[in-house]
């Protein structure tokens, strides 16, 4: 999927990644807008669209999740997509970020939805990034437990 079909949606450019041997990650994540927003977000390989990803919570905003994944902090996940974007880089190819942030709120009776997490997995499943291992078919099928 190209990048433009995310813009459609409302995504907009919000950073690029570049090699920096000096960070642990060897990645340096330059962020130029959205970074105290909470948002949903993409990285894109020559503007084709590998992996998609959400800030995921309340307290976190885009440039405190870009630092995990610089730093290489948290879950096994942000190592492995910063050894893809650095592998990427490394071609070389250009690795830019773009974010999302919904300006609608929704509500189900006194329950506000949460729109970034809400989001996430239906925009997986519709783009299919290669780098998102969600957004390969499922095999299994749910089984009624009567």
């Amino acid at each position: 999927m190209k990048a433009t079909e995310l813009e459609a949606l409302g995504f907009v450019q919000a950073g690029t990644c570049v090699l920096d041997g000096a960070l642990k990650s060897g990645v340096r994540f330059r962020l130029t807008s959205h970074q105290k927003d909470r948002v949903l977000y993409a990285f894109a390989v020559d503007r084709e669209v590998k992996y998609i990803g959400s800030c995921d919570n309340a307290e976190t905003c885009f440039s405190s999740r870009m630092s995990r994944y610089q730093g290489i902090m948290g879950a096994g996940t942000n190592k492995r997509i910063v050894a893809l974007v650095s592998a990427a880089l490394a071609k070389p190819a250009c690795v830019s970020i773009f974010v999302w942030k919904p300006d609608a709120e929704v509500r189900v009776n006194e329950l506000r939805v949460d729109l970034i997490k809400g989001l996430e997995n239906p925009l997986i499943q519709w783009a299919i990034p290669e780098w998102n291992i969600q957004s390969k078919p499922a095999q299994a099928q749910c089984v009624d437990g009567a």
